[in-house]
């Protein structure tokens, strides 16, 4: 069962891997908002694990780093094929 919002208020962390609204939620937009930004390449597309589409809490941090100048390395291209996670290992 995935764990709710509700759930994760006393959590000290956020899970490492997070569900479509628990992602939107992270980023602080709406699930279909997190669609569409998703689409837009403003955020990696999720990886399905056991029939489930999870986001890795730390790539969406990369992400964000990257677009706010924290880090100089270079984001992979959404969509490029290859697993957006195996590129940033």
């Amino acid at each position: 069962m995935a764990a709710r919002l509700s759930d994760m208020a006393g959590l000290p962390d956020w899970p490492r891997c997070l569900s479509r609204d628990q992602a939107a939620a992270y980023v602080g937009v709406s699930p279909g908002k997190f669609d569409q930004e998703v689409a837009d390449g403003i955020w990696p597309s999720g990886e399905t694990r056991g029939g489930r589409i999870l986001w890795d809490r730390v790539l969406l941090d990369k992400w964000q780093d990257e677009r706010s100048g924290l880090v100089q390395q270079s984001m992979p291209a959404a969509g490029a094929g290859t697993s957006e996670w195996a590129k940033w290992s």
